[in-house]
């Protein structure tokens, strides 16, 4: 048996600070792991300069990758939208984070397109225990942003969804700071 490299990490920096992230080549099936070693070299540079927080943009599903990601979470943030599979996801993924005892938290993104997805989403939260911390409408200042190469909290500031998200990041950082009611 031979090693092999199933994927590369990187460290990249950004507007916003550090980056860590990483290549899962094709066919390979470490993802997980990967993704432990990203969020191990994040802690350890957290530690080296004193960051209290590190934020882990996890994938969708429930997989290895999934769990992984979660794995140590003080808080998950899961964002959904209303849509059939966005609805059935949202239920594992929060099956999910309930089954590691893991706070979460829910954002609806495009919560407008789909009324009665957000409604069902709001009746699962609500049955589970969970609260929903804003809604991100459509917002074609999202699209125009990225064709930019920018967020758009900093392509157009005073777009809606630009808004919407500053505030479900207000909310979170008050969570992750010991403030406000506490989640589940």
């Amino acid at each position: 048996m031979e090693s092999q490299a199933a994927g590369r990490w990187y460290r990249s920096e950004s507007r916003y600070g550090q980056l860590f992230h990483a290549d899962l080549y094709p066919a390979q099936e470490n993802s997980g792991k990967l993704v432990t070693l990203v969020k191990q070299n994040a802690r350890l540079l957290a530690l080296d300069t004193g960051s209290q927080v590190v934020i882990v943009d996890g994938p969708p599903g429930i997989g290895c990758p999934v769990i992984a990601a979660a794995a140590g979470a003080d808080l998950a943030l899961v964002v959904t939208e209303p849509s059939v599979a966005g609805i059935h996801d949202l239920a594992r993924a929060l099956e999910t984070t309930a089954h590691f005892r893991i706070p979460a938290l829910v954002l609806i993104n495009k919560a407008d397109i789909y009324p009665e997805g957000s409604a069902q989403i709001e009746a699962m939260c609500a049955e589970m225990g969970v609260e929903i911390i804003g809604s991100i409408p459509f917002d074609p200042a999202v699209t125009t942003a990225m064709i930019n190469g920018e967020p758009v909290t900093a392509y157009s500031p005073e777009a809606p969804a630009s808004q919407a998200m500053r505030a479900a990041w207000q909310t979170v950082a008050a969570r992750l700071n010991g403030n406000g009611a506490s989640p589940r």
